[in-house]
Parts: structure tokens; C-alpha cells; sequence
């Protein structure tokens, strides 16, 4: 089996759950453990406190909104973490979705445009070459990732990121955009082999298999009312879904177990580790795992679960 991260909740939770999560993802095995981003929590300081609690394990970000910070801030704080950890640190990036970033009064302009731009800035803040800050700290090189669903994501990846962090991606398509990376990466004249291809896959485990789909469904069914995960789900087959969801269907309600069969990793044990598998052979690197509970569990249990499954 290759490469197993975990990520904390996607909805946040307190800094004490963080350390523990922690430490079960490191006593598993797995590779590493990421932050994602909905505020009030903070991906980069969550990250620190995954770097303050861990010896071996990579800590990072899944996925800081570049709209919500300077470049510089974000570069400077990442910089610390790769400090605590000698280097374990992955800065992944992306921009979020318009309702979040309306909310907050952002607007996103060019979202491919503006995330070319960021990963620029952070490059020449890290390495000392920005011509508005010189001063290089001498700490280990700092990954930088960035989110990407779309083909246009995939090619700007291989143009100037260390890897890619898409979600909610079948293996067929996982395939797809790496074929995307490798063409952006020729164009910047880059290695396609040294960019990481990352995979966010939700995971609900259960030894009734039933009750973790229906799980799954519930817990995906948000995502549907964003337009970049509907694009997504148009894009690998299920556009039907999604116009019922337009039409003002609860998501929950329409997908399908081939879609989440699709998407997710959904069912026993055993047979999450098979379909995990398959993402695997279709070229993913590091399978990124997003915990989600089968019942009433609590963020350490459900991660305790994810832990015995995978590891």
C-alpha cells in the first residue's frame, strides 16, 4: 500500500483533539497529518500544533485560503513550522469556494491567476529573493501544494508547485489530472516525477457496511451545493445528481451509492482497503484520508477507527 495521511476534522475542533489526533495518526504509521481550513480555526497554526506534539510525521495544510492572508504572513509562519520540524512541513494552498469567500466580502478575481501569483510570492519570500524582502531563513526547502479539481488546477500545479491536494477525485480522474500535471510541468521545463500527487479521499468506516455509506451520504451531501464540487461531480458522470440538487433536492438524499463508491472510501474495513487501493494504481502518491464518523463518534474515536483500518 503506498502513502496514508489523515487530516483533522474538516469543521474544526479544539486544540486538545488536535494533539491527540496526532499522536494517533503518528503511532499508526502513517505519513502525516494536514489541517483543513473553515474559520474561526486556522490551518497554519493548526499545523503548528500537530509540529509541537510529533517527532516523525509531516504536518501541513489541506488547504489554507490564499484570499486570508498575505503571502508574506503565510510564508513567514510556514517557515516557523519548518523550523519546529526540521522540515516536515507541507504548505498546501487553494482559494476556497465564492459562497465562503462572499461571506467575507472577498473578492476571488481570476481564482488560477491569483493562486499563480501567491505561489510565486511565497517561492521568493522562502528562498530570499523577493525584491520587497531579502532576508532567507535558513530552514529546509518548503513544499508548497496546491488545490486543484479542474485540468487548468492540475497544469498550473505542474507548473510551479511541489503537488497537487484535489477532493473528491475517482481514481479515473486522479488519472486524468496527472496526465494534466505532467503537461504543465513540461511546459515549465520541470520533472512531472517530482511533483506529489495527493488524493483528499473521505473515509467512513464501519463493519456495517450499510450504515457507512448511508454515513458518507449525509456527510458529503454539503459539498454538492458548492459550484466547484458540482462542476466536479458533472465532470466524472453524475450531472443527473446534481440538477436534482439545483432543483432544490436534499443531496443526502440523491446520491447514489455509485457515487460515493466513486468518491469515497465507504463500507468494511476490508473493503475500504482494497478500494483504497485503487487510487494507488491510478497514480496518487499520498492518499490524504478525511475522517468522517459512522454514527455517534467522537473525533478521537473516529480517528482511532481510521487508524486500525489503514494501518
Amino acid at each position: 500500500m503506498g502513502k496514508i495521511a489523515t487530516t483533522s476534522p474538516v469543521w474544526g475542533c479544539s486544540v486538545s483533539d488536535l494533539r491527540v489526533l496526532a499522536g494517533i495518526t503518528e503511532e499508526a504509521g502513517f505519513d502525516g497529518i494536514f489541517s483543513p481550513e473553515v474559520p474561526p480555526y486556522n490551518a497554519i497554526t493548526n499545523a503548528q500544533v500537530f509540529a509541537e506534539c510529533t517527532e516523525k510525521i509531516n504536518v501541513g495544510t489541506w488547504i489554507a485560503n490564499i484570499y486570508m492572508r498575505q503571502p508574506v504572513v503565510a510564508t513567514a509562519t510556514a517557515l516557523t513550522i519548518q523550523e519546529i520540524t526540521g522540515g516536515r512541513m507541507i504548505l498546501g494552498l487553494g482559494v476556497s469556494h465564492k459562497p465562503v469567500n462572499n461571506r467575507y466580502d472577498i473578492d476571488m478575481g481570476n481564482p488560477i491567476e491569483a493562486m499563480r501569483s501567491y505561489v510565486g510570492e511565497v517561492r521568493a519570500f522562502a528562498d530570499g529573493t523577493s525584491p520587497r524582502l531579502s532576508l532567507k531563513r535558513q530552514v529546509p526547502d518548503l513544499p508548497v501544494h496546491i488545490a486543484g479539481l479542474t485540468k487548468a488546477a492540475a497544469e498550473l500545479a505542474g507548473e510551479v508547485a511541489d503537488g497537487i491536494m484535489p477532493y473528491l477525485c475517482p481514481p479515473a480522474y486522479i488519472a486524468t489530472l496527472k496526465e494534466h500535471v505532467a503537461a504543465g510541468a513540461a511546459k515549465a521545463e520541470r520533472d512531472p516525477s517530482a511533483i506529489s500527487i495527493t488524493n483528499g479521499i473521505p473515509s467512513f468506516v464501519s463493519d456495517d457496511g450499510d450504515s457507512a455509506v448511508a454515513a458518507a451520504k449525509r456527510g458529503l451531501g454539503p459539498y454538492a451545493r458548492f459550484p466547484f464540487y458540482q462542476r466536479l461531480i458533472r465532470n466524472i458522470g453524475f450531472g443527473d445528481i446534481i440538477d436534482q440538487v439545483q432543483d432544490g433536492a436534499n443531496p443526502a438524499e440523491v446520491f447514489t451509492d455509485e457515487l460515493i463508491d466513486s468518491v469515497a472510501l465507504a463500507g468494511t474495513p476490508d473493503n475500504c482497503k482494497k478500494k483504497l487501493e485503487e487510487h494507488f494504481a491510478a497514480g496518487v502518491d499520498l492518499a490524504i484520508l478525511v475522517p468522517g464518523p459512522v454514527g455517534k463518534q467522537s473525533n478521537i474515536e473516529v480517528m482511532e477507527i481510521t487508524a486500525k483500518a489503514y494501518s
